[in-house]
C-alpha cells in the first residue's frame, strides 16, 4: 500500500497524469475538495489531477508524511494528513495541507482506488474554508 503511495508521489512530481491514473478504478467516488460534492469515474478524477497539477506552472509535490493503513484481506483504508506544494511563476512555493482517506480494494491481483474523501478544515463562525492551517 505505500508503494502504492509512492508511485503516487512520484507521479505527482513528474507531473505524469497517466501514471496517476494508474491505480484508480474505473468506478471511483471521490470527494474532492471543490464542487460538485462528488465525482464518479476515472475520468472526472482525472480531470480534478489535471487541474491540480496545472494549479502550479513550477514544480508540484504531494505526500503523507504520517500515512496510516490498515488492510483486511481485499480492502485497505488509508488515512493522514496531505502535504501539497506548487512553485508558482513567481517564484514562491504554495504549500497547502489536507485531510485524506482513501478506500482501495485489490481486483484482479493489483490495489485499485474506490474512493477518496479529501477535505479541509472551516471555520464554523464565517464558512470560510482553513487552507492556511498546519500540523
Amino acid at each position: 500500500m505505500r508503494a502504492v503511495h509512492q508511485h503516487w508521489f512520484d507521479r505527482t512530481t513528474a507531473k505524469d497524469l497517466d501514471g496517476l491514473m494508474a491505480h484508480i478504478a474505473e468506478d471511483i467516488v471521490s470527494y474532492e475538495h471543490d464542487a460538485p460534492l462528488q465525482y464518479i469515474g476515472r475520468d472526472r478524477v482525472r480531470e480534478v489531477c489535471r487541474a491540480g497539477l496545472d494549479s502550479a506552472p513550477g514544480g508540484v509535490t504531494w505526500d503523507v508524511p504520517e500515512l496510516k493503513v490498515l488492510i483486511r484481506d481485499d480492502l485497505a483504508v488509508v488515512w493522514g494528513l496531505n502535504h501539497m506544494t506548487g512553485e508558482m511563476d513567481d517564484g514562491t512555493t504554495d504549500s497547502t495541507w489536507s485531510r485524506g482517506t482513501r478506500v482501495l480494494q485489490r481486483r484482479g491481483g493489483e490495489w485499485q482506488m474506490i474512493h477518496q474523501h479529501v477535505s479541509y478544515p472551516y471555520d464554523p463562525e464565517t464558512g470560510e474554508t482553513k487552507t492556511d492551517l498546519r500540523p
